[in-house]
Parts: C-alpha cells; structure tokens; sequence
C-alpha cells in the first residue's frame, strides 16, 4: 500500500489517507482479509502522527471499508456483506455532492462533468446494472 500526502490539499490528512485506501480496494490493490499496515509503521513512513493514521482507520471501520480484530491489525472487509444499500447511497450521494458543489465553483459545466465521471466509471470498469 502506498500513501502519499499532498500538504498543499484543503483536505484533511486523515480523509486523504480514507480516500486513498478505498481507492486501492477500488483498483484491486487492496483485496478483502489483506491486513493493513500497523498504524506506527504507517505514520513512521508518511512522517505524521500516528493519531492521524488511527483517526482515518476509524473512519473506515465506521464505514465498514476495514475491520479491526484485535491484537492482529486492520484487514479489508468483506465489502459485499458489510455496506447495507441504504449506507452505501448515503455515502456515495454525499461524495458526489460535494464533488457537484466544488464544481460549480470551478465553472465547470455539467457537460464536460458528466464526461470526466463517465471516463472514471470506465476506469474503474464500472458496468451498468444491479448494485452489488
């Protein structure tokens, strides 16, 4: 697993650290029972504090994107099982949300919107059809 921080993000580092891991399960780089790396060897290669590695760890059990077992470490979950569907809506909506308001922002329009999301689905090899 390799993480990497921009210190010149708005984003908090422990969302950065959140993000990167669902993006590794995403991509297949991280798959379900692969144990994580320990939150001092985490913070000892990113230079951060290790509160930080365990408030992002946090934030991705409370989403069911990892579990805990103790005294063995943080392991990917079995996502199929662990999301109900009204948890992972809530989730998604709310990302796209904020994606759709830092957009408007940005005076992008929803045309050229639309066409870099589609290019993310297809980078991801999203297909249409029922939700897992």
């Amino acid at each position: 697993m390799q993480i990497r921080i921009d210190n010149a993000s708005d984003r908090p580092v422990y969302l950065q650290i959140v993000d990167q891991v669902k993006r590794d399960i995403a991509l297949g780089r991280l798959v379900r029972d692969e144990r994580l790396p320990t939150v001092r060897l985490l913070a000892g290669q990113l230079a951060i504090n290790p509160n930080t590695i365990a408030k992002a760890f946090r934030q991705l059990e409370r989403e069911g994107i990892i579990v805990t077992k103790a005294g063995a470490g943080a392991f990917v979950a079995n996502l199929d099982s662990n999301l109900s569907r009204s948890v992972r809506r809530k989730l998604v909506c709310d990302e796209l949300e904020r994606i759709v308001v830092e957009a408007f922002h940005m005076q992008i329009d929803k045309a050229t919107l639309a066409d870099w999301f589609n290019s993310a689905l297809e980078k991801f090899n999203l297909v249409a059809g029922k939700e897992r």
